[in-house]
């Protein structure tokens, strides 16, 4: 059985400007929705009031440099003409160990696969939320925390984040 991902945009920024490949990125359009990849595995059972469709988790990896605080994740939500579709709220369910995480709104450059839909849109600067890093002073290694995206239509995203700080 196939299973797909709610639709969403995860970009990250890299000094001035993005860097994600795009391999899970998709959008949600205005009338019809685009199809996620699809996740290989059994279905999640059928949502019902007592218990609802599970939100999907997805792993993001990043590297900060000791001492420093990076923004490692953009993340904007986007109709085809690259207008906000809205805010999105990020909560954070696990915090970092060795190091701190802030959410601020901020304009920046989204990214797309060049075969998506809004491929037009990484020439934009779009609203959207920015994700950054601090680390300890003195602490080098691997740090994780666990966040949530609320999109403006409902959907969400769980992140299981991993930062090698070296």
């Amino acid at each position: 059985m196939r299973r797909t991902l709610p639709l969403f945009l995860l970009t990250a920024p890299f000094l001035a400007g993005p860097f994600l490949s795009a391999p899970f990125l998709a959008a949600p359009l205005a009338a019809a929705p685009i199809a996620a990849p699809a996740i290989e595995g059994p279905s999640p059972p059928a949502a019902t009031p007592e218990r609802p469709v599970p939100i999907p988790v997805i792993p993001l990896t990043r590297v900060v440099p000791k001492g420093e605080a990076r923004g490692i994740a953009f993340f904007s939500y986007l109709y085809p003409d690259c207008a906000s579709q809205g805010p999105v709220v990020a909560r954070i369910l696990e915090p970092a160990r060795h190091g701190s995480v802030t959410f601020a709104d901020i304009e920046s450059f989204p990214r797309y696969a060049a075969g998506s839909p809004l491929a037009a849109c990484v020439a934009k600067k779009v609203p959207g939320l920015r994700m950054t890093y601090e680390t300890q002073d003195g602490f080098e290694g691997v740090d994780s925390f666990r966040i949530l995206t609320i999109h403006p239509d409902g959907t969400g995203a769980e992140y299981a984040v991993k930062v090698w700080v070296r």
